[in-house]
């Protein structure tokens, strides 16, 4: 990372042109292909008047020479541009790398802080989560044996009850019984009184 940023601040000003610059470097190819085009106008001249001379081989040669001149110092001039613009593109990718770089690493900062503040947020609700069943678990204990005991006692009333009620109908079938008896025995005496006979002895009421 330390050696992308070195070389991007090395190519600052390759890496600066803006698009008027682009345009220019583009009008400088072009002006660089017609200087080249006019030299080889001016050799196929020269060469074209040097048949017209005695010494054609030397003035032959010296248009050669004339125009190698030229065009090695438009190509020196072309790799020199290409050189910029090379640089230029390899800065311009190195800068958008590094962007893309910070960018990831923004992207995954924000969203390892997100992951933790979700994580804590979720934590939080596991644990408010657990105090609430822990009391909804411990509150129905108390709660639930007193209804245990009231239950208990509610039966235990509920026999008192039936079991004083089964008595209160003994006692009732017992004196209906004695009643009915003592009834049976007053009649019997009227009859036998009625009659002039004797009364018999009482039968025993039954217990």
């Amino acid at each position: 990372m330390n050696k992308l940023l070195v070389l991007i601040l090395f190519l600052g000003p390759a890496a600066g042109l803006t698009a008027q610059q682009d345009d220019a470097v583009a009008a400088q190819k072009a002006r660089i292909a017609a200087q080249r085009a006019e030299a080889e106008a001016a050799f196929a001249a020269d060469e074209k008047a040097c048949y017209r001379k005695f010494a054609v081989n030397d003035c032959v040669d010296a248009a050669r020479v004339k125009r190698r001149d030229a065009v090695a110092e438009l190509r020196r001039r072309e790799i020199a541009l290409n050189d910029a613009e090379r640089n230029r593109k390899t800065a311009e990718r190195l800068r958008e790398l590094e962007e893309r770089q910070s960018e990831s690493q923004r992207g995954q900062a924000q969203k390892q802080t997100i992951g933790q503040a979700e994580q804590r947020e979720r934590d939080t609700r596991a644990s408010a989560k657990a105090a609430d069943r822990a009391a909804r678990e411990a509150a129905p204990k108390g709660a639930r044996a007193q209804e245990i005991r009231a239950e208990h006692e509610k039966s235990k009333q509920a026999a008192r009850e039936q079991n004083a009620a089964a008595a209160q109908r003994s006692r009732q079938q017992r004196e209906e019984k004695a009643a009915r008896a003592q009834e049976r025995k007053a009649k019997l005496e009227k009859r036998q009184a009625e009659r002039g006979k004797p009364v018999a002895p009482a039968l025993p009421v039954p217990p």
